[in-house]
């Protein structure tokens, strides 16, 4: 039977509290029960098993037997260099980027995207993320970066992921290779740009940067569609043609 998973940061053996949002869904949501047999994970890599020893009112109390840890990945990373779309579109392509595996997720501020949200913004995108972790079994958050200005965005992210490849949606410049994108085994850094398009400056400064177009569908997609449809491309070469 597959158990009902909820995020608890610190992680540690022994008695955990959980949070105020979790205690919740567990007791008002999911209807839990004294001594149920839960997961607990900390978006690092660590998964614990526990069970439920205490509920108070509002305040649910575990027992966390076991813990284990999933090591970092190293290589073959997925950052996703993204304008924001609008409102819950934008909701929806951080949940599906999460659950397709994406490592980083780096907000840019292109010249025609939309504003950005303030620093709360941020601290609502990794709730959701949290929750989607949950949801699909993944034991890592995404990182979540930004926003920055293209420019900075690039710099930044060459300086994390130095031997990283960068490509970007769009039709212009020296197309990528499937064939060498499901070869490489090193990160791959790839921008999606606003509805808008990017501006011609910002072709340039990503082709100068070494940036490949790759395109992968015949139609203009709205920026959360084209974020999701590549990740799941990439995912898809990362996972099938393992280093």
């Amino acid at each position: 039977m597959e158990l009902y998973r909820f995020y608890q940061n610190p992680l540690t053996l022994g008695r955990v509290q959980l949070t105020t949002a979790e205690a919740h869904h567990f007791v008002s949501v999911l209807r839990g029960k004294l001594n149920d047999s839960i997961e607990l994970i900390d978006g690092q890599g660590t998964l614990a098993q526990a069970t439920v020893t205490q509920i108070r009112k509002h305040d649910v109390y575990a027992e966390v037997q076991t813990i284990t840890q999933q090591p970092p990945r190293q290589t073959r990373r997925l950052i996703l260099a993204t304008a924001v779309a609008k409102g819950q579109r934008f909701d929806w392509m951080l949940t599906k980027t999460t659950e397709l595996g994406i490592d980083h997720i780096a907000l840019v501020q292109f010249d025609r995207s939309v504003r950005l949200g303030r620093e709360s913004a941020i601290e609502r995108y990794q709730s959701m993320t949290i929750s989607a972790c949950k949801q699909c079994g993944r034991l890592y958050l995404p990182q979540i970066t930004g926003p920055a200005r293209l420019i900075e965005a690039i710099t930044d992210l060459k300086k994390q992921y130095p031997h990283s490849r960068l490509i970007y949606g769009g039709l212009e410049g020296k197309p990528a290779s499937l064939a060498e994108l499901s070869a490489w085994d090193g990160d791959t850094t790839f921008f999606v740009g606003p509805e808008g398009g990017m501006t011609e400056l910002e072709h340039r400064l990503l082709e100068h940067h070494k940036a490949a177009a790759l395109r992968i569908g015949q139609h203009i997609l709205r920026t959360e569609t084209a974020a999701t449809a590549f990740s799941a491309l990439l995912e898809a070469l990362r996972v099938n043609n393992p280093a």
